[in-house]
């Protein structure tokens, strides 16, 4: 988390699909199962590899309705993990990647110009503890279509988008959505193990510092007159 904030969650300044997206983080997290009637529902509307959605676009899928059952399974075994943390500096991070790749009508994790990644990104504006990663989500118009298309992850094989999710070494994450050349939207989401922004004290180093600098006695064994 970002040291700086104290409430941990999206202030103001935050677009209401990235709250919502925060929320639902966090909901399913605490709850795996809140999905699976949404995903049951969603077998119904299969039409072979076609998802075809009621008042919407219909999607080609690669997996089909397989994807969302194998999804359901996951979810009923999934036990609860502890909450994110909202970071602003994280979601700054997400923006950046999010503003550069959507109008180009790139999908990657790489910047436009291939030169930066997801950690080169999150340093710009502090230290990345422990550990990081990123989802992209395209084309849904909500934050419960970004999490549904993110936990059931049709067409990638090791299912890291789901991963990221339910990752519990992750504690901090940002999110940013913004338009998309060809598939309208898209949304960035940014995850970390810690955040420590730019300019503030590393609390590793600070303990560190502290533990450096206790004295330390030791018993000298009877006639030893120095440690070799």
């Amino acid at each position: 988390m970002s040291l700086s904030d104290s409430k941990n969650v999206p202030g103001a300044d935050v677009q209401q699909i990235d709250k919502d997206i925060f929320e639902l983080h966090n909901n399913l997290r605490k709850n795996p199962a809140m999905l699976i009637e949404d995903l049951q529902a969603m077998i119904e509307q299969f039409d072979g590899m076609l998802l075809k959605r009621p008042g919407k676009v219909t999607l080609r899928t690669k997996e089909g309705a397989q994807a969302v059952q194998e999804a359901i399974g996951f979810l009923q075994e999934q036990p609860p993990i502890q909450p994110l943390r909202w970071c602003s500096e994280v979601m700054l991070a997400s923006k950046d990647h999010a503003e550069d790749i959507g109008p180009k009508g790139l999908i990657q994790h790489d910047s436009s110009n291939g030169r930066t990644g997801v950690k080169e990104r999150l340093r710009q504006y502090g230290n990345v503890v422990s550990c990081y990663g990123e989802n992209l989500s395209f084309h849904c118009e909500d934050a419960k279509e970004v999490m549904i298309q993110l936990v059931v992850d049709d067409g990638v094989h090791n299912r890291g988008h789901r991963e990221n999710i339910f990752n519990s070494e992750f504690n901090v994450v940002g999110s940013f959505t913004s338009p998309h050349k060809d598939f309208n939207q898209m949304t960035c989401v940014d995850y970390c193990g810690a955040f420590v922004v730019k300019g503030e004290p590393d609390p590793i180093e600070r303990q560190m510092d502290a533990f450096l600098k206790e004295e330390v006695e030791f018993d000298m064994p009877e006639n030893v007159r120095s440690w070799k």
